[in-house]
């Protein structure tokens, strides 16, 4: 991959703007959803500012550009009498920009999110993975599980 990868920061508006505009890209422009960016982006900061200390967020950057991005959430589990300190996290929203795919930043972007969740001291990582980054995801080492079971609780969305 030609650029870096980094954990951005809720403080830093170069950061908030960067991210709001690659998550309206994906969701607007490639999803279809509606809405416009100038409403999106502040409210996409405030979301943030109240979610730092669940949703960490990583950017890719290539040649001063954000490029791409990845999200890890934190989710703190039940205490148990051994181990007190149970957490897990989920890679949500890896995104990369059209005219940077096919260069190793979605790679990059899942491997920042591992080291990342070993450093915090993360117990275990889940994905739901698109069918085209599958690949991806099993050889950063991810395996295919028949032990999770889900149950989804809002009604599918609509094509755009």
């Amino acid at each position: 991959m030609t650029g870096s990868v980094r954990l951005a920061s809720p403080d830093s508006p170069a950061d908030v703007t960067a991210l709001a505009t690659l998550r309206f890209r994906w969701r607007h422009d490639e999803g279809g959803e509606s809405g416009d960016l100038a409403t999106f982006a502040p409210a996409f900061g405030a979301w943030w500012q109240a979610h730092a200390f669940s949703h960490l967020a990583l950017l890719a950057e290539a040649e001063g550009e954000p490029v791409g991005m990845a999200w890890l959430g934190v989710l703190e589990r039940v205490p148990g009498p051994e181990r007190f300190r149970r957490t897990a996290g989920m890679i949500q929203s890896v995104y990369v920009h059209p005219g940077s795919r096919g260069r190793g930043i979605g790679a990059a972007l899942v491997e920042g999110a591992i080291a990342t969740a070993r450093e915090r001291g993360l117990d275990y990582l889940g994905v739901h993975p698109s069918e085209r980054s599958y690949p991806v995801y099993e050889r950063a080492g991810f395996g295919r599980t028949s032990s999770v079971l889900e149950l989804g609780l809002t009604a599918p969305r609509r094509p755009a």
